[in-house]
C-alpha cells in the first residue's frame, strides 16, 4: 500500500491498514480494533509510534501483539495477589486452549491468535511467557547476575519477540534472535532504574541482591531513597550493563525488515535516551521515575516520519 496520494504524505487509515494486513472477516476486524483501543489506552506513546512508522501490512499485528502483552501484563500485576491468582490461571488456561484451537472468547486474544497463525509466530515464545509470568506472581528478587540471566531469557526475551518476531513468517534466524536478546536485556535493565521508585513501593526489588551485599547497598538505603556513594556506584554500575547490551543490540536495525526498521531505529534511539536520563539522575532514581520526556521522543517520531516520507518520494524514481 503506497504512504504518499498525490504527491503528499499520508497515513493510511486504520481500515485500510487491516486490508493491507489480509484481515477481511468484519467480526475479526472488529476484534482488532478493540485491540488497537486496549493498546492506545495502555500505552499511548508507543502506540503512536507504531501507527506512524510501522509498515500497513505489518501495524495491525504489532498492534495485536502489543495489545496481547498489555493485557496479560494487566492481569498478572493489578490487584491483590489472591484476586490476581484465579484470574491470572483463568487467562492463562484460555491462551493456551486458545493456541490449540485458534479460538477464544476474549477479543484481543482472538486477534493476537489471529496474528500468531498469520504470521506463523512460534508457539514457544507464547508458553515460555506465560510460564514465566506465572512464577513471576510469586517474585521474591533475584539473588544473583545469573537469576536475572535467567529472568530475560524467560520472560523479557520472549515478549520481545512477540513483537520482533512478526517480522518474518516463522519467525527469525539465530543471529536475528542473539541481537534481540542483547536489546531484551538492556531494556529490562532500564526498566529496573526507571521504575525502581514504584517497584520498591510495591514491595518489589529486581536488582540482584549480589550487586548490593558487594557495594554495602541495603534494601532500606533504596526505599529511603539514600544519596550515598555506594548507591550512586550501583546505578552506575546497572548503567554501564544497561549500555553495553543496548549498544550490541544496534546491529538489529539491520537485521530488520524495511517496513518495521523506522520503528527499530526509534525504538533504539529513545532507550538510550532515557539512559542517558537515567545516568543524570543518578541516585535521584531511588526517589522517582525516569520517563522519556516529551521533545526527544517527538524528534526521533519526527525524523522517522520525514526519512519515510523521502523514501515514498525516492519511490517511484526509482522504479523508472
Amino acid at each position: 500500500m503506497p504512504w504518499t496520494s498525490k504527491g503528499r504524505e499520508h497515513v493510511p487509515s486504520w481500515d485500510r491498514r487491516l486490508t493491507a494486513a489480509g484481515v477481511g472477516d468484519p467480526a475479526l476486524r472488529a476484534d482488532y480494533s478493540t485491540a488497537a483501543r486496549v493498546f492506545a489506552r495502555r500505552i499511548l506513546a508507543h502506540y503512536a509510534a507504531v501507527r506512524l512508522l510501522v509498515a500497513p501490512a505489518l501495524h495491525p499485528h504489532v498492534v495485536a501483539s502489543y495489545a496481547f502483552l498489555a493485557r496479560t501484563d494487566d492481569l498478572a500485576d493489578q490487584g491483590p495477589l489472591e484476586q490476581r491468582l484465579p484470574r491470572w490461571h483463568a487467562w492463562a488456561e484460555q491462551v493456551t486452549d486458545g493456541l490449540s484451537s485458534g479460538h477464544a472468547d476474549d477479543p484481543v486474544l482472538r486477534a493476537f491468535l489471529h496474528t500468531v497463525a498469520v504470521r506463523r509466530l512460534p508457539h514457544h515464545w507464547v508458553h515460555t511467557y506465560l510460564k514465566a509470568t506465572t512464577e513471576e506472581l510469586h517474585f521474591a528478587g533475584h539473588a544473583t547476575e545469573a537469576d536475572f540471566q535467567r529472568y530475560v531469557d524467560h520472560l523479557a526475551l520472549p515478549a520481545l519477540m512477540l513483537i520482533e518476531d512478526l517480522q518474518y513468517e516463522g519467525g527469525g534466524d539465530e543471529v536475528f534472535r542473539s541481537r534481540c536478546r542483547s536489546f531484551a536485556e538492556g531494556l529490562q535493565r532500564l526498566d529496573f532504574l526507571t521504575d525502581l521508585t514504584d517497584d520498591l513501593k510495591e514491595g518489589r526489588l529486581y536488582l540482584p541482591q549480589e550487586d548490593l551485599d558487594r557495594l554495602g547497598v541495603t534494601r532500606a538505603d533504596l526505599e529511603q531513597g539514600q544519596d550515598t556513594p555506594a548507591v550512586r556506584e550501583l546505578v552506575a554500575l546497572t548503567c554501564d550493563r544497561t549500555r553495553k547490551s543496548l549498544t550490541e543490540s544496534r546491529a538489529l536495525a539491520d537485521a530488520t525488515v524495511p517496513g518495521f526498521r523506522p520503528l527499530q531505529r526509534a525504538l533504539l534511539d529513545l532507550a538510550e535516551h532515557q539512559l542517558s536520563r537515567v545516568e543524570s539522575a543518578g541516585a535521584a532514581v531511588t526517589r522517582r521515575a525516569v520517563g522519556y520526556g516529551v521533545r526527544v521522543p517527538l524528534a526521533v517520531l519526527f525524523r522517522e516520519r520525514r526519512r519515510l516520507s523521502r523514501q515514498s518520494r525516492e519511490l517511484p524514481n526509482s522504479r523508472r
